[in-house]
């Protein structure tokens, strides 16, 4: 197998550049090329999986992995989880991770347990996970009754997570994240500059835990069926930094559900009990940390100040993504990268979320 497009990363470094490493993923993919890698067959998987399977049909694909649901024929249903950007080593660490995560035994906690690898084809094969993922009781009606306990679920067990995974409390880590920041590819006008310098010196002093971080917490990534939550998209290697990360993917990703349903729905009761939930979230998340913070407003003011830093990493892949497609490079063959028109409409997006980031910032910040 080829060697991986994608830059090594030295282990067990805090990294709080998340928006840099993005500039280097981005650069990699454009300058090398891409190890293609076909679906597994159907004798593949029977022999990995030791009995026959009756059909492998694709579930889903981004521009990272294809996924696929597999039938057996003894009635049982399993996944695989197919790389199509990284290595033997990100497969690898993948597969750790679902043992990992379910030896923390957090209640409520559940991780679909790995199969088998099938390393040729870069594929994991892992339990199919039962269970609605949080965005669609957003929008069924008939589930709504179930989206506040499912964020009350979802805050608690990355509390949990990052209890386990807690290697010291220390400061905001607020000039990596300024220099992180910058190099954002987006325009800041003097007033947004101004609020970012005085949201970085006032939050300079908070206190923060700091360990491995889950990094793609959102809501889309988390299943939940009778009061237990599935874990589906395991971290792809390991990643140190401020816990409050993931605390802040959740909230941005809901955040972004709910403004997608307002757009849509304007008048719909369901408004009120999705901005209850994304509040149930915060509770959750807070009741179960062995120590809350001691000053309220600075923490939730730390936190959006990571909402807006998750943005513009959003905003920075879904550039370099569209300038991919523009250069007509390998990794965009196949629509890899998703739909073009859709990727190039959501860039104006994100700018509306940036310009809304700022001023709950402005707002939140103490007199």
């Amino acid at each position: 197998m080829k060697d991986s497009i994608l830059p090594a990363t030295a282990p067990h470094a805090i990294d709080f550049g998340y928006i840099q490493g993005a500039h280097r993923r981005l650069e990699a993919m454009r300058s090398s090329e891409i190890d293609p890698v076909e679906p597994p067959t159907l004798r593949e998987l029977e022999e990995t999986l030791g009995e026959p399977v009756q059909k492998c049909d694709l579930f889903a694909r981004n521009w990272r992995n294809r996924i696929y649901r597999i039938e057996l024929v003894s009635g049982h249903v399993a996944l695989a989880k197919q790389v199509i950007v990284g290595t033997d080593e990100t497969l690898r660490y993948q597969y750790d991770q679902l043992q990992a995560l379910a030896r923390y035994q957090i209640p409520g906690l559940r991780v679909p347990r790995g199969l088998a690898m099938l390393p040729q084809k870069r594929v994991c094969l892992m339990e199919f996970a039962p269970g609605t993922p949080i965005p669609r009781l957003v929008w069924d009606p008939t589930t709504e009754s179930d989206l506040l306990p499912a964020c009350e679920l979802a805050g608690k067990i990355i509390a949990g997570i990052q209890m386990a995974r807690t290697d010291k409390i220390g400061l905001m880590p607020v000039e990596s994240l300024a220099r992180d920041l910058a190099a954002t590819p987006w325009h800041l006008s003097s007033r947004e500059e101004s609020i970012l310098q005085s949201v970085l010196e006032t939050v300079a002093g908070v206190e923060v835990s700091m360990g491995q971080v889950y990094y793609d917490y959102k809501a889309a990534n988390l299943l939940v069926k009778n009061n237990e939550l599935f874990l589906v998209d395991p971290p792809d290697r390991l990643r140190q930094g401020a816990h409050l990360w993931d605390f802040a993917s959740f909230r941005s990703s809901m955040r972004r559900h709910l403004w997608r349903f307002t757009l849509r729905r304007p008048l719909d009761r369901r408004r009120a009990i999705i901005k209850q939930s994304l509040a149930a979230f915060d509770r959750s998340y807070l009741a179960n940390l062995t120590e809350r913070p001691h000053e309220p407003a600075l923490f939730a003011l730390a936190a959006r100040l990571f909402e807006l830093q998750r943005t513009a990493l959003l905003m920075t892949m879904q550039k370099g993504k569209v300038d991919l497609a523009r250069q007509k490079l390998p990794i965009a063959r196949d629509k890899n990268l998703g739909d073009s028109l859709a990727t190039r409409m959501t860039l104006p997006l994100f700018e509306i979320e940036k310009r809304w980031l700022f001023g709950q910032l402005a707002r939140e910040l103490p007199l």
